[in-house]
């Protein structure tokens, strides 16, 4: 691997981790001043759930090195995410 090319892996990757904190940052924001901001519960759900799925996308994909995988790899692990995801959608609807 040439220098150039793992300096842009490096900067990379820090772009990254700064994405996550500040995708972090935005999680605890929205749950600690959930009632001053009076968001439901509703919302919160939503919106926390979508930033997760945002995060784990990137971890997977970046960290774990996923993203550079063989697609098969990709959907063994994607398929049952996706069915853990649909189950857990299902449960909330049924819990209503």
């Amino acid at each position: 691997m040439s220098s150039s090319s793992h300096e842009g892996k490096v900067k990379f990757y820090w772009i990254l981790a700064i994405l996550l904190c500040i995708i972090t940052a935005i999680e605890w924001a929205i749950f600690e001043y959930r009632e001053p901001w009076q968001i439901s519960v509703t919302m919160l759900v939503s919106v926390l759930s979508i930033l997760s799925i945002i995060k784990l996308v990137k971890v997977v994909g970046w960290y774990m090195h996923l993203a550079e995988d063989h697609t098969m790899l990709k959907l063994i692990f994607i398929f049952p995410v996706l069915i853990a995801f649909i189950v857990c959608g299902g449960l909330v609807v049924l819990m209503k």
